[in-house]
This record gives structure tokens, sequence and C-alpha cells, in this order.
């Protein structure tokens, strides 16, 4: 849920003035040694930490509250006065539904009030001037428990407010909004109360009742109320939500899709309102909602995960959780460099930056892109989708600096720089030389680079280029050391000589006589 955190100019006072506003409350005189109030029970302690509770503040619907906290304060506590005066004897209701328990602790809390929201989730109430709810009673949110008072180590009426997460104390959140960092006086920050009464209409409640509301949803928990940019309204219940806009209309979000989207900030967030209710995907096996600039998709196994921009507009393109990639089990994230960013899927990945696009990459041709360091190896970002080759035997990625290419027969390797410059020359897999069955390696030598392919190899240096060798000439290079031997680094693709072909090295030649398949040795 949201609240409505503010500076009020109406209630902001100056130090002094405020002082005597103040006077005799003695917010925060409370005694600090947490060991004075109940500590958790082990059962409690090993409780499975569910959702934050959607808290709501501790005061009339519509009241403004001022609040702050001080170095002594425990579990970090906030102390709240009501904006204009008339703190004390005003109502405290509760921050959500729970099992309520009175207490006493004199010279301390005083008379206070703690409820069990489940989940490990605990809040208390302190210096209560009277309870409203018997002991040991179910609550719901917005109930009221108990009436403001000074009880206790106090001077004057406050309200004394703890959110506990396993007996240990959390920065306080209202309404889906943190409090912190908190102030350490009064009236510099103020919020407005949303603990209102759990009223359902208009087209919330349409759609409650067209989804059968008390089955899918169940009770309400949250009356309507007002989304912080004013555009949208809600009302929340026991299993999810239901937003409403004036031009999107209202949908229902719930269950894991709808903790995501609170993680990512509500309507906020990059993703914006819902537009659809919570729908099964063709397969059976998952769910999503769809909102203004994105989507939250779920399963089982791989649990929800939004997905949104051009990412998203490449995983539609493909057939969404139809295509290769599956669903996704990553929200997006930035890549490393800062320049990308990208979502991984059950089956592969899609990879964005501003100058290359959305593309997907996925099998055995992501295994190796990998293994060489994604996007920060010398291939780069990937430029195209996996496609299949002409000859329909293989599959590749271009990417900014390189490809790499697959076959069942040869595996996935890459193929950059000049060798890759060159091999395109020569027709790539649809040239003499075929698909690639190496990445790029180093020469023993260190100074030269070279791919072997299907029915050939391609050797580079920086003062030789890139040169293809082939066939007998090749294997007679090869039994004489490769770029070891006497020969050297080739200086020309193979070319036709008189009776047959050639190649030239930066030693000698290597000639073939195609009438007796014989290959000569020629120093230079």
């Amino acid at each position: 849920m949201k609240v409505e955190a503010l500076l009020n100019p109406r209630t902001w006072l100056s130090g002094l003035s405020l002082a005597l506003l103040l006077s005799g409350t003695g917010c925060g005189s409370e005694d600090p040694n947490a060991a004075t109030q109940e500590e958790p029970s082990q059962e409690e302690a090993l409780t499975m930490a569910l959702a934050r509770p959607n808290f709501q503040a501790p005061f009339a619907c519509g009241q403004s509250w001022t609040y702050s906290h001080h170095s002594a304060e425990v579990r970090r506590a906030l102390d709240f006065v009501k904006n204009g005066g008339d703190t004390n004897g005003q109502p405290q209701f509760a921050s959500a539904a729970g099992y309520a328990t009175r207490h006493f602790q004199d010279g301390g809390a005083g008379n206070y009030i703690k409820i069990d929201h489940g989940g490990g989730w605990m809040t208390y109430y302190f210096h209560l001037s009277a309870y409203s709810v018997p002991n040991g009673t179910q609550v719901a949110q917005g109930q009221q428990i108990g009436v403001t008072g000074s009880t206790g180590a106090s001077s004057g009426p406050h309200v004394h407010y703890e959110q506990l997460l396993n007996g240990v104390g959390q920065d306080i959140v209202l309404n889906g909004v943190s409090l912190a960092p908190y102030p350490s006086s009064y009236g510099s920050r103020s919020i407005i109360s949303n603990n209102c009464p759990c009223v359902i209409m208009g087209d919330i409640k349409a759609k409650y009742d067209a989804v059968n509301g008390p089955v899918l949803l169940g009770a309400c928990q949250a009356g309507e109320l007002s989304t912080p940019d004013g555009v949208g309204r809600y009302n929340h219940f026991e299993r999810g939500s239901i937003y409403w806009t004036q031009t999107l209309g209202a949908h229902v979000v719930m269950g894991q899709i709808r903790l995501k989207w609170e993680q990512l900030g509500w309507e906020r967030s990059v993703l914006g309102y819902p537009i659809t209710d919570e729908l099964v995907t063709p397969d059976g096996r998952g769910r999503y909602n769809h909102f203004e600039r994105g989507s939250i998709y779920w399963t089982p196994e791989l649990g929800a995960w939004e997905i949104h921009g051009n990412i998203r507009a490449k995983w539609e393109q493909l057939g969404w959780e139809k295509s290769q990639l599956g669903y996704p089990k990553t929200g997006e994230l930035a890549t490393p460099d800062g320049a990308g960013r990208y979502n991984h899927f059950e089956n592969g990945s899609i990879y964005w930056t501003q100058t290359t696009g959305a593309h997907e990459v996925r099998g055995l041709i992501q295994a190796k892109w990998a293994e060489l360091g994604w996007e920060k190896s010398y291939l780069g970002y990937p430029t195209t989708d996996e496609q299949a080759t002409a000859d329909g035997v293989g599959r590749f990625n271009h990417f900014q600096r390189g490809s790499i290419y697959f076959t069942p027969a040869t595996g996935a390797h890459e193929v950059i720089g000049d060798i890759n410059t060159k091999w395109v020359e020569l027709g790539r897999q649809a040239g003499l030389l075929g698909y690639p069955l190496t990445d790029e390696t180093k020469t023993p030598d260190g100074v030269g680079r070279f791919n072997h392919f299907q029915n050939g190899s391609i050797y580079w240096t920086s003062t030789t280029g890139a040169h293809e060798v082939h066939g007998p000439i090749r294997a007679k290079w090869e039994s004489l050391g490769w770029e070891t031997g006497a020969l050297g680094y080739p200086v020309r693709d193979e070319y036709a000589v008189t009776g047959g072909r050639e190649s030239e090295f930066q030693k000698g030649f290597l000639t073939l006589n195609t009438a007796t398949n014989t290959v000569t040795v020629r120093m230079k």
C-alpha cells in the first residue's frame, strides 16, 4: 500500500514554538532497555519470515501526525504526536490484522499492546491510557486497540510505535513507504493516515464481485485508497489487491506476482499499473499479469519475475513462454559494464544495448558465449538472434566483433577479428573451409592466432595478416611443424599455378601437383 509522507507547512514550527507546543509530551523518555520488554519466544524466532504485512498508521483515517526518533529509542521505534495538538485521548488502531495481547510495565512502556501478525511480524503500541480490546483477541486492521496516553516512563502523551520481524526492530514502513531515515525532531516530517474503514465500492467492487472476490481474494483488509500519484485507487484483500485507474479499469493482482510488484515499487515501478487480471499461460504451467510497461510471469519452479521494455518486446516477438527461451528466471538486470540490460530465461537469455538492440542467445551458443565471458569477451554483445544457416545444418549468432557457429557434429565455436573477416570473404560455412572446429586460439610461439575448420585453417599474425591453408598443402605444412617449421606462417591464400595449386609462406612455398597429388617444398 501507499502512504502520503509529507512536509506540512501548516504544522511547520520554529524550535521555540514547537517546544512550547510539545512540552510535557516526554516523547522518547521511555526506558531504552529492550530487556524490560518481552523477548521473542523460540517459536517466534524460528518462524519463517513472510511478506511484510501492509502496515497502516496506528491512528485514525485522514489524521496528520508528526514523528521523530532519538538515539535512546529502542528497536527502531518512532514516536508520533498529532499535528495541531489533542494527542491525549486519541484512539490507537491496529496497523494490520493479528492476535493482540495486553501488557504493563511500570516505569517503562506503561500500558501497551503487542500484536502478532504471523510470519514473525509484531507491532508494539506503548503508553496507552486505556485498552480497547480484551487480552488475547483477534483484531482487524483499523480496529481500535487502545487510547493514547502517557503511562510508564513518559512525561507526555504520544504514540510509541514499533515493527519487529522475529524479535528484531525494523525501520517503520507504513502504507508501503519507509519512514527512514528518521527525523530527530518533530515538525519536519508528517504522515496522513490511510488506516481507513474497509469499504469496497465502484468499479473495484464490480471487479471483486465479477471474480468471486470472497473466494479468490478473501476479506477486505484496507478500504479504497488513493495511490500516491493521484491517478489510481485500490483495495487490499487477504490474498491480493484490486487496482483501478480511469483509463485502464480495475484489475486483480495477487500471490507471488503481487509480491514481486510490491518489491518493485507498485505502480511507481517501471511496470506502472496492471492492465490485466492474473491470467493462466496457454501451457497451463504459469501465471502472469500484464502492466502498462511490462509483465510479471510466475511458475512454481522459477518464481515471479518482471520483464519490460525492449527485452519484453523481443520475447513477445519470439513467442513469449512458448518460444525456445521458455519462462524468465530473473528480472531485468544491468550488465557489469553498465552498457546493457538482460533477462535470463530457462533456455537462454535476451541481451539489449542502445546500439545493438535486443537479441536472444540460447543453447550451446549461449554456453560458449558464457564460457568466453559473456559481453565482456572479445565478441561483445549479440547483434542477431540465433538463426539457422542456409544449408540447414548449423545455427549461429553474430556479435559486435565476431560470431559463434554451431552444428551437432562440430559443436559451438567463436570466429572473431581478422580471421572472421577472412572466413566471411571465403563464404563462411558455405565456402571451402566449412564450419569452425575450434575457437580462435593462440599459436604455441605466441605470435599468431588460428581457427581450424572442417576443411582447413586460417592463420593470422599482425605482420602477415589472415590467410587460409587447406587440403594437401595444409597436410604437408602440418607434417613440417605448422608455423614452427621451416616455412613459418602463410602470407597468401592458396592460388592456382601451372599444373596445380600453391601457398606462399614467410620462408618458402608449398606446391601441389594435382596430377600426382604430391606436394613439394621450395624455400625462398
